[in-house]
């Protein structure tokens, strides 16, 4: 009887998918089992401690020459980088009735400016070769269900981080800077004068890169979450039930994400930030009706 009920829950564990050979058991005590078709289990190539260490030192040594390479690749383009990269800024000073000048406080500031800029592109565009480098370091390692994971969560968190960046440069930093800089006006009275800008070309390179930076990191909110759903620590139910402060919090990151610090920036990001808190909440529950199916279809095929 016993042996029956056994081959019965094995059946059911391998039409399921599920990894593991007997349920209720974790991971550590059995270990996964192996599905017809495609073996989900890790490369059976052992290494020694010797040489993890040597393919982690070839691995990390091609990821930094294609850093490099590519930093020194986007030194040439730097000029067109600094064009793109204060557009906005330039745009809010024209509409707020200022020159759109920038100036150096020494001789060595564009030289500096120039260099944090390729090496920003650089790491950009040469982070996908990065990531594939450290990807066949530990990709061995994992089992075929933990990788599918992996590329999904790394996919979505680049994805996220990159709608950020794009969100900030179309919709944030053209209205920052526009309203920053109308704060500068001609006083009349008996002793008129001028408030007028003197922006420096690091001061304002900062900025965009920050503002960029920041808004991409607020924008992995649904990542965050959708992990932590995923393991267990938070619930669609809790995350509904917080939904009233999320709206506090939304600004409390905007304050803390954009460099201006002016109530306007940060509402402007606060709203999106807002939004993808509740987006975060229908993509838990969806991991949880996921879940409840899958133990459904495994306890339905158990019996």
């Amino acid at each position: 009887m016993a042996e029956h009920e056994s081959g019965e829950t094995a059946q059911a564990q391998e039409r399921s998918g599920d990894p593991y050979l007997a349920a209720g058991a974790s991971p550590g005590e059995l270990g996964p089992a192996a599905p017809a078709g495609e073996p989900d289990r890790p490369d059976e190539k052992r290494m020694s401690f010797v040489d993890h260490l040597s393919e982690l030192r070839t691995r990390l040594r091609n990821a930094a020459l294609a850093l490099l390479l590519a930093t020194i690749a986007s030194f040439v383009f730097v000029e067109k980088y600094f064009d793109w990269l204060t557009r906005p800024v330039r745009l809010g000073l024209r509409d707020a009735g200022h020159e759109m000048n920038f100036y150096a406080r020494s001789l060595t500031e564009p030289f500096w400016v120039y260099m944090k800029l390729a090496l920003v592109g650089g790491l950009l565009v040469s982070a996908p070769f990065v990531f594939w480098e450290l990807w066949r370091f530990i990709a061995p390692g994992l089992y075929r269900k933990e990788r599918r994971i992996g590329v999904i969560v790394s996919g979505s968190a680049a994805v996220c981080f990159a709608g950020g960046a794009v969100f900030a440069y179309a919709f944030l930093c053209q209205p920052a800077a526009y309203f920053l800089t109308k704060l500068c006006k001609t006083f009349a009275g008996d002793l008129p004068f001028k408030l007028d800008t003197m922006l420096m070309m690091e001061d304002v390179a900062n900025f965009q890169m920050l503002t960029l930076a920041g808004t991409g990191l607020a924008f992995e909110l649904p990542v965050v979450l959708a992990i932590l759903g995923w393991i267990g620590i938070v619930s669609s139910r809790s995350l509904l039930r917080f939904d009233k402060y999320a709206l506090v919090l939304a600004f409390l990151v905007g304050a803390l994400v954009t460099p201006s610090g002016d109530p306007f920036t940060q509402t402007l990001l606060a709203l999106p930030v807002f939004a993808l808190y509740n987006l975060s909440i229908l993509v838990v529950w969806l991991l949880e009706r996921a879940q409840r199916k899958r133990d459904a279809a495994l306890s339905g095929v158990a019996t």
